[in-house]
């Protein structure tokens, strides 16, 4: 078996700490990210349902251009 020296286990508690707070880093990055893509995906799901109002309103006003156009004819 090895013996470690006070060094060796100076590094790894270094490293050990370094991953943690890489670890701490990217879950803040990871929580962040959720919250946006929720914020993003609402405000997918507001400008759709506007889509479709203004979808149908412009099919309403084409119908009655359709129908003065015929009475012009």
């Amino acid at each position: 078996m090895e013996t470690m020296n006070k060094f060796d286990r100076m590094d790894e508690h270094e490293k050990f700490n370094n991953l943690n707070k890489r670890v701490k880093d990217l879950t803040k990055i990871n929580k962040e990210h959720q919250r946006l893509n929720g914020e993003l995906r609402t405000i997918v799901k507001t400008l759709e349902g506007e889509l479709k109002i203004k979808d149908k309103e412009i099919g309403r006003m084409m119908g009655k251009i359709n129908k003065l156009e015929s009475r012009l004819k």
